[in-house]
């Protein structure tokens, strides 16, 4: 999530966390959800989806079927429990009582796997885990990592099953993209990329649906590059909603975006920054999925956030200075900056508590390390030294050379010299003569000055910008640093969509307040 912690794993030993819904959020995001593969996170038995309850008051009567949902989840809570205690006996009869009521459910097919295997029945183990992975159990890596399943490694069934765990995870992607075309409808393109492993759904066109895919696939390769280790080894759903579906999904204000690790589902409000910050929380779990660690918030936003207002030189995503800068200027003025050695103690809470100040610092001590050639130390080290002190003192004193407060001053003393991103042209600069509001795709044009530059290209009311000169342009928090780079009477070419066509148009920048009526527009 752009604001709130973008992924989370199970805290609990022994138990894996199958988190396919999220309870706080609106019908529509559980119902796609739902739709996706099932995953696990850490070592153990399956756990049970996590869904919301029928209120009484709208709902004062349970169907029969939600009755029969209702069942499987409890029945599924038992047998965890039951096996938590290693009673496999008992669990083993839980688990047929709720495969009987349901008898795809995933979760349940998999523990049933794990009974057979440790209660040496090798042969039906293997006959579960097949029929798991064909109901939606695709994440092998915990598979291939689960201390249950030990007894099953070298028998020739199980290896076949896991030499053919592309073919599994394509047709779950393949249900996943059914289960969102049927939430979502004919308004949205879907697409499957078996390559990268990217399920996409965006409320918009066949070239924005190309600009995603080309976007995404250079900036996971350029973070692979320069950081991460390990790619994602499930299929991510990526949805791009219309404005109105992204207000039913997301209730909570100022959440532009979230990714749930424990579904691979990313949604985005917006293409721009919002999309690479929630991307890059999908390359990073996958990064972590393999070692079983879970980074504090400060590490996960830090990343994150450092990206987001990132462009390509290139064939590399070069990090730069967000928004939030100007606050973390005005903060280290007033001598309000949290002290790193208590940020990096923080949890989820206590960051989005103070989120400008908390993304700000956590993206700008990042970017502090990237710039002084650290950062893939830092995190690569932070890895290694993650059992020992999982905080990242220890690693990012041990790199840097200094103590986290000699560091904190030295970041600091680096920071208040930074020039935080433009959010205007100022009152002598390049001006444009148009007003715009923000779509999903792009900057949609609602008001456009007469005889002002824009006016005078041919831009009109309803185009959307989607680029300038040879940029990706999708929002205004890219828009108006690279336009302050420009002088009035310089041209540029915007790229516009104007509705199924794209235009490229030359124009020529106007200066803000000279011969144009409506001269305090953009």
């Amino acid at each position: 999530m752009r604001r709130k912690g973008g992924w989370r794993r199970s805290k609990h030993p022994g138990v894996s966390a199958r988190i396919v819904t999220i309870v706080k959020f609106r019908t529509i995001l559980t119902s796609l959800v739902l739709g996706m593969a099932a995953c696990v996170a850490a070592a153990g038995p399956q756990s049970a989806p996590t869904t919301g309850k029928s209120s009484a008051t709208t709902h004062p009567a349970v169907s029969p079927e939600e009755r029969k949902r209702q069942k499987v989840l409890e029945l599924t809570r038992q047998s965890l429990e039951l096996l938590k205690v290693k009673d496999y006996a008992r669990a083993e009869g839980v688990l047929m009582e709720a495969l009987a009521l349901n008898p795809d459910q995933p979760t349940n097919i998999y523990n049933m796997a794990c009974v057979k295997a440790l209660t040496n029945r090798p042969d039906q183990a293997v006959a579960y885990l097949e029929r798991a992975a064909n109901a939606g159990f695709t994440d092998f890596l915990h598979i291939e990592h689960d201390e249950d399943l030990n007894s099953l490694r070298n028998l020739p069934k199980y290896k076949e099953l896991i030499a053919a765990k592309d073919q599994y995870q394509k047709k779950d992607a393949e249900r996943a993209v059914a289960s969102l075309r049927a939430q979502l409808g004919n308004r949205y393109l879907f697409d499957l990329d078996a390559e990268a492993k990217l399920i996409f759904a965006v409320n918009s066109d066949a070239a924005t649906l190309a600009a995603v895919k080309r976007w995404l696939g250079m900036q996971a390769r350029s973070q692979w590059a320069q950081l991460f280790e390990h790619r994602p080894d499930q299929y991510v759903a990526i949805v791009l909603p219309s404005t109105e579906d992204y207000r039913k999904i997301i209730k909570r204000p100022g959440v532009e975006g979230i990714y749930v690790h424990g579904s691979r589902m990313l949604i985005a409000k917006r293409l721009g920054q919002v999309m690479t910050h929630e991307f890059t929380h999908a390359l990073h779990a996958g990064d972590l999925d393999p070692l079983g660690q879970e980074h504090p918030i400060w590490i996960v936003e830090g990343l994150a956030s450092m990206f987001e207002a990132g462009q390509f030189e290139g064939e590399t995503l070069v990090p730069k200075d967000n928004y939030r800068l100007w606050y973390l200027r005005a903060a280290a003025r007033s001598g309000r900056l949290i002290p790193l050695e208590k940020l990096i103690t923080w949890d989820q809470k206590q960051f989005i508590g103070n989120p400008n100040m908390a993304y700000g610092e956590a993206s700008s001590v990042m970017l502090y390390l990237y710039e002084q050639g650290l950062l893939r130390t830092f995190y690569d080290g932070y890895k290694a030294d993650f059992a020992a002190d999982a905080s990242g003192k220890t690693t990012l004193e041990r790199v840097t050379g200094k103590p986290i407060k000699e560091f904190d001053r030295a970041w600091q003393e680096w920071m208040v010299h930074r020039t935080p991103p433009a959010t205007t042209t100022g009152p002598e600069g390049a001006f444009l003569g148009v007003s715009f509001a923000q779509g999903n795709d792009g900057l949609k044009i609602e008001q456009v000055v007469p005889q002002g530059p824009a006016a005078a290209a041919g831009v009109k009311v309803g185009d959307v910008i989607v680029g300038m000169n040879e940029l990706d342009v999708r929002d205004q928090q890219s828009l108006m640093p690279l336009l302050k780079e420009f002088k009035p009477g310089d041209s540029v070419v915007f790229k516009l969509r104007r509705g199924e066509a794209y235009l490229d148009l030359p124009l020529k920048l106007g200066r803000r307040g000279e011969n144009v009526v409506g001269a305090t527009k953009k």
